[in-house]
């Protein structure tokens, strides 16, 4: 049985204290990690819900996606979810998240859909 080691990194931003774990059994499974690594509130702080920032809106647009067949004719492959505006980084025909299941098969392309997290604290006696 081999040996599984652990490779840590620690977030590259000044004065966190996050660390990345990576598992691996041979020195070539660590090839394609790069050995520096930033968390994901310090990564995209503006989409970290916190006390400072208590609510995140997302849009998705349904893109239709299409591919050419042998005779070199455009056919449509079918409708995918990716943010607005950017139809070649639509790749989900199915979007979830708590409370909801968005199909593509149900909608015509050029919905949109979205999607609000909100943190709602508590009431503080004063």
């Amino acid at each position: 049985m081999t040996r599984r080691r652990t490779y840590v990194r620690r977030c590259s931003a000044t004065g966190c204290r996050e660390i990345s774990q990576i598992e691996y059994t041979a020195r070539r499974d660590l090839e394609g990690v790069k050995p520096t690594w930033t968390c994901r509130k310090h990564d995209k702080p503006d989409e970290y819900l916190s006390a400072a920032n208590l609510e995140q809106t997302a849009v998705l647009e349904l893109h239709p996606k299409y591919r050419t067949n042998m005779d070199r004719q455009q056919v449509l492959l079918g409708n995918y979810w990716g943010p607005e505006g950017e139809p070649d980084k639509a790749h989900h025909g199915i979007v979830s998240g708590p409370g909801f299941w968005a199909d593509a098969k149900n909608f015509p392309p050029g919905t949109r859909l979205t999607v609000t997290a909100r943190i709602a604290l508590p009431d503080t006696p004063a």
